[in-house]
């Protein structure tokens, strides 16, 4: 693939540090790679890793044309923010470049109203939101969730116990909420789904471990094991009407994951994301499956399609789920890092894949990142034949890794408890 992509050019939007897995990726096929936005390099390190950058925001179009005019590009690429996707539609637009999905397709699919609309017209299960209108003083069935309709990442999210802070939380005026009953005690999952030519494949499930809440804060996820445990009941309830509203928006290409909580028996889907997740499970499904849907979604931007014509996907290695895959995210609380701790040693343990650092000696977690993804320091990959070796391996990991702060303390907020491996398959 090298050979195919020599001399060819990708242009990134953003370069926050996320972004180092779409350039090393893009390296090693080959493509030269530059980054733009208008942040500088401390809030968007890639930058400093890429063969050439620019400080010209994503939604200056004029401006980008004529960069990718002057600098040769073949392409461009985004992911891991929503926000950033119809920008990137935009520009594909305007320089005749390919693009996953349409304009009007990630404006469906970044919009909490809009998504929910469909939930209810193809069926797909999902936790029935409240209309504002039934929001007074004698309303009474507290927790409330109001989540941002437009938003990622944990960003914006407000738990409300009753009317007076529900009426503080919508004084903002410049926020609209989508108004959801709050399942504090729940178990979830995620599930991911590829788009090839039309197609539209489930590509795996993984139950979504969650910390403890941080006040009245949302529990974060610490950990992922794939296959999910919930794996029959979603493909049974769930999967299917959410292919057909996927067909129903003419989704050709591309990726998507949904997250899920199981509620009443059921798995119910309460997010989504039509684009890379931060999550990289990409590292897990490629040694899995045998496929890597972000070298997929680079292949597409300078081509056009998702795989070369002479590869085709295993749907029947899909189906079987032979080995168990695990991702292990390390949370910190707030702080400043001093240093991280055990990737050496974490990295020779049989198994472990990768360690991705979201996260480096520096940097800070600060009030504001509190109950938001922006907590993640750290993901470390594994995978295993069987849930006891998976088992083994973690607790491994957990005694590695260590996470200091600038008065030596460790930083770590929360870890996945072991013994749940065996609650949730069964396993003795």
């Amino acid at each position: 693939m090298q050979d195919i992509f020599k001399g060819k050019k990708l242009l990134l939007l953003g370069g926050s540090r996320n972004m180092k897995e779409i350039l090393d990726a893009a390296h090693a096929m080959g493509i030269q790679v530059g980054v733009t936005d208008w942040y500088d390099t401390n809030v968007s390190p890639v930058k400093l890793m890429a063969d050439e950058y620019f400080d010209v925001s994503i939604t200056d179009y004029p401006e980008l044309q004529q960069l990718i005019i002057d600098n040769n590009y073949d392409g461009v690429m985004t992911g891991y923010t929503d926000s950033y996707l119809e920008p990137y539609a935009e520009l594909c637009d305007l320089c005749k470049f390919p693009c996953y999905g349409t304009k009007e397709q990630f404006s469906i699919l970044t919009n909490k109203q809009k998504y929910k609309k469909l939930f209810e017209e193809f069926g797909v299960p999902t936790l029935e939101p409240y209309n504002a209108a039934e929001i007074n003083q004698d309303f009474d069935n507290y927790p409330l969730m109001l989540k941002p309709i437009e938003g990622s990442g944990g960003k914006g999210l407000e738990i409300v116990y009753d009317y007076d802070e529900y009426k503080e939380v919508i004084k903002n005026k410049d926020v609209k909420y989508l108004i959801e009953p709050y399942i504090a005690e729940r178990n979830e999952m995620t599930a991911f789904f590829l788009f090839i030519d039309n197609e539209v494949y489930l590509s795996g499930t993984a139950n979504r471990f969650l910390s403890k809440p941080q006040g009245d804060k949302i529990g974060l996820p610490v950990f992922y094991s794939f296959p999910s445990s919930y794996d029959a009941v979603f493909r049974q309830y769930t999967a299917e009407p959410m292919k057909e509203m996927f067909k129903s928006l003419g989704v050709k290409d591309g990726m998507l994951f949904a997250q899920c909580m199981i509620h009443e028996g059921v798995v119910k889907v309460y997010d989504m994301g039509y684009r890379l997740t931060g999550s990289l499970e990409y590292k897990l499904q490629e040694k899995m499956y045998n496929f890597n849907p972000l070298n997929m979604m680079i292949h597409h931007s300078m081509t056009g399609k998702m795989l070369p014509d002479d590869t085709k996907l295993d749907i029947e290695k899909l189906m079987r789920n032979d080995i168990f895959g695990f991702n292990v995210t390390m949370l910190g609380k707030e702080g400043t890092i001093e240093r991280i701790e055990g990737y050496d040693k974490i990295m020779q343990i049989p198994g472990v894949i990768d360690c991705a650092f979201k996260m480096i000696a520096g940097e800070s977690i600060k009030e504001h990142m509190i109950g938001t993804l922006g907590q993640i320091v750290a993901r470390i990959f594994f995978t295993s034949d069987n849930l006891n070796e998976a088992m083994r391996i973690l607790q491994e990991i957990y005694q590695n890794i260590n996470i200091i702060d600038t008065q030596g303390n460790n930083m770590i907020l929360d870890t996945f408890n072991i013994n749940d491996l065996v609650k949730f398959y069964n396993i003795s």
